[in-house]
């Protein structure tokens, strides 16, 4: 068993799992990713969605920075952490990998891209090291294509809370009395429930999505 299992082993035997879900409207995230790709390509990156979601993400930490917290068990403390390192859960062969993205505030969506192909490159390789793999603060798990209707992610043990990301789709929804095709995901949050309160970890969860559903308000805040 890996490390990452070992650490979700240990979070259910010792979280208390509250698990909240909201749809995330990502018609106008489709589009701007659209138009960003080319760019992304001129620089011989590969842009996925994951770095505008780990964007938002580290915009909700420092709204509510008890979602990036940890619990010292030893000292009963609550440590609220002030870097922002988001781990981006993988299945593999060899079970659960989550390679790490330092400082994920201080990059840019590019650089964000960057450093997930170049980490997703070397997991695969089996030449990650052990600080490519470990000290994330937040864990965001996705499925990509596979990430279906609804899943209850389980915590990365010491973190407090990980992020579930789930499958996109045209979906038809009503706007405005009419019905329209919108492009819609899940999102789905698990929190600690001994540290987290249920209805704070639901704002954050709405903060995530109102920067995805209006990417343009992420480079307003300059996250």
């Amino acid at each position: 068993m890996c490390s990452s299992d070992l650490n979700m082993h240990r979070s259910r035997q010792t979280a208390a799992h509250f698990t909240y879900v909201e749809e995330c409207d990502v018609t106008e995230l489709v589009a701007l990713r659209k138009r960003a790709k080319s760019r992304a390509e001129e620089r011989g990156l590969k842009l996925s969605f994951l770095p505008f979601i780990v964007k938002a993400v580290c915009a909700g930490l420092k709204k509510f920075p008890i979602v990036n917290a940890t619990l010292d068990e030893g000292k009963q403390e609550i440590v609220l952490r002030k870097r922002y390192h988001i781990g981006v859960a993988a299945a593999t062969a060899d079970g659960l990998i989550v390679p790490v993205v330092k400082d994920a505030d201080q990059k840019s969506l590019f650089e964000i891209a960057k450093t997930l192909d170049e980490l997703s490159e070397k997991t695969r390789a089996g030449k990650a090291s052990r600080d490519d793999l470990t000290g994330s603060t937040f864990t965001i798990s996705s499925l990509g294509t596979l990430g279906g209707v609804l899943a209850t992610p389980i915590i990365n043990f010491p973190e407090v809370a990980i992020l579930g990301v789930h499958k996109m789709k045209p979906t038809p929804v009503v706007r405005d009395g009419e019905i329209v095709v919108r492009e819609m995901m899940n999102l789905s949050i698990s929190l600690d429930h001994r540290i987290v309160d249920g209805y704070e970890g639901a704002q954050f969860l709405q903060h995530v999505i109102s920067l995805l559903e209006d990417p343009t308000l992420m480079f307003m805040e300059m996250v």
